[in-house]
């Protein structure tokens, strides 16, 4: 049987990876290269939703999946050392992972790439994390508290009560935010 590798973050674990994960094995034994935290981080300058741990025991639950681990390298060809050691027959990837690199990577290593369509399991939706995150958008609301201003130097020129905001952004707050104090 054939050996089908894939690599990927696999963050919000959806139907779309699970097609994918499918799909891939249709092609022979698949086994899963996740990239790490650290990577997620730098690639894609967030952190994840699920810690790498959490994300290999998901990925390792699924009965498409022959084997699953977390990639020790960083940046884009991660998994260098891991497809290295597993010498697959295929290597796997979707539209979205597809790059002349990892084309190029497989040319050198004698690797077949492929690269699917984006297929979703019958007649469910298309599902890509990157839209998930923007359909599910948890809304965040700053308030704060009002209250008597009990400072002596600020009272003496401006005595008085303090007003309570709220504060609602109409931006991506987790792109732009940060906290301060003072």
């Amino acid at each position: 049987m054939k050996k089908v590798f894939v690599s990927g973050c696999y963050d919000m674990l959806h139907s779309g990876h699970v097609a994918f994960f499918e799909e891939a094995a249709s092609h022979g034994e698949l086994y899963v290269g996740i990239g790490s935290d650290k990577t997620i981080c730098e690639l894609k300058a967030r952190k994840p939703i699920n810690t790498d741990a959490e994300r290999l025991y998901m990925v390792k639950a699924l009965r498409a999946v022959k084997d699953a681990w977390i990639n020790k390298g960083s940046g884009v060809i991660d998994f260098l050392e891991e497809i290295k050691a597993t010498q697959p027959d295929i290597f796997f990837v979707n539209s979205d992972g597809h790059s002349p690199m990892k084309e190029q990577l497989c040319k050198e290593l004698g690797i077949e790439y492929i690269v699917s369509k984006r297929v979703p399991h019958g007649a469910l939706p298309v599902r890509s994390t990157t839209a998930l995150r923007e359909e599910c958008r948890i809304p965040y609301r700053l308030d704060l508290a009002g209250g008597w201003m009990d400072q002596p130097f600020v009272s003496k020129h401006h005595p008085g009560a303090v007003l309570t905001i709220s504060i609602e952004p109409d931006y991506e707050f987790n792109d732009r935010s940060g906290m301060s104090t003072s």
